[in-house]
């Protein structure tokens, strides 16, 4: 009879704990799943031929081998309005936004006019609620907003470290 009561208790216990899982661990569970499907699509996707200019999948490249699992994120925070439309990225709990133009040159033309301390146009309020970090290279011009200084310096070096050299 101990032996049917304990193990009564010991289920009721364990089912207790499978109903009432805590939602931080199913969330993180959730988004390291997200993490890594992101990572497989990266690693299975064909390599382009380098072109010497950014794009989508070339961004998303270096910052997955920089070890820092971004998520496409349609859901941007308030930002400046270029001719080109960004793209998001969460970056853990930083926002990355990318514009990627056709060549250096508009993207010099258009990253000529922001304040490179507060990553906006000259003369125009900051929607920002943290200080942003501005990052250009090449064709590229990116803000990355939340992160802490760690993030920073990772996604700052993954895209300052530039794109291979451009097949021949």
């Amino acid at each position: 009879m101990r032996l049917l009561l304990r193990c009564l208790c010991t289920a009721a216990a364990l089912a207790a704990t499978a109903c009432g899982e805590d939602p931080r661990v199913v969330r993180e569970a959730n988004a390291r799943r997200d993490v890594e499907v992101v990572q497989q699509q990266v690693r299975a996707a064909p390599r382009a031929h380098s072109t010497g200019r950014w794009n989508v999948a070339q961004l998303t490249q270096r910052l997955v081998n920089a070890g820092l699992a971004p998520r496409a994120d349609d859901s941007l925070p308030s930002h400046p309005r270029f001719a080109v439309t960004p793209v998001g990225f969460r970056v853990g709990r930083a926002h990355l936004l990318a514009w990627i133009f056709p060549d250096s040159t508009s993207r010099r033309t258009v990253s000529a006019t922001v304040d490179t301390l507060t990553a906006i146009s000259k003369g125009q309020p900051n929607p920002w609620a943290e200080p942003p970090m501005f990052i250009v290279h090449g064709n590229l011009m990116a803000i990355l907003v939340g992160a802490n200084e760690r993030q920073r310096e990772r996604v700052r070096l993954a895209i300052e470290a530039g794109l291979p050299a451009p097949s021949r």
